[in-house]
């Protein structure tokens, strides 16, 4: 018979010990979310190219959203949202 950790610890998933910003914790987020998380990095890139906030926005939207690939959304987006950073700097 198992101990209350032992079951704890078995329904836990595994997090992620490289978080060290909230970048990195938003990035780990969204790529759990969409179940990439070998692509951490592609995500974080994404994330810094527009913001925490603007990232934050962007993927709640997505996820209320009914569209068959999620994660394209995510990353049109994104590209659409740097787009206007960028023009806007220009």
């Amino acid at each position: 018979m198992q101990n209350i950790s032992q079951i704890i610890k078995s329904k836990m998933p595994d997090k992620n010990k490289n978080i060290h910003s909230e970048i990195h914790y938003l990035a780990d987020e969204i790529s759990t979310f969409f179940g990439e998380r070998s692509k951490f990095g592609m995500y974080l890139g994404a994330i810094k190219r527009i913001g925490v906030q603007e990232a934050k926005q962007i993927f709640s939207e997505v996820k209320q959203a009914d569209c068959d690939n999620k994660i394209k959304l995510f990353f049109w987006k994104t590209k659409k949202n740097a787009d206007i950073k960028n023009s806007d700097n220009s």
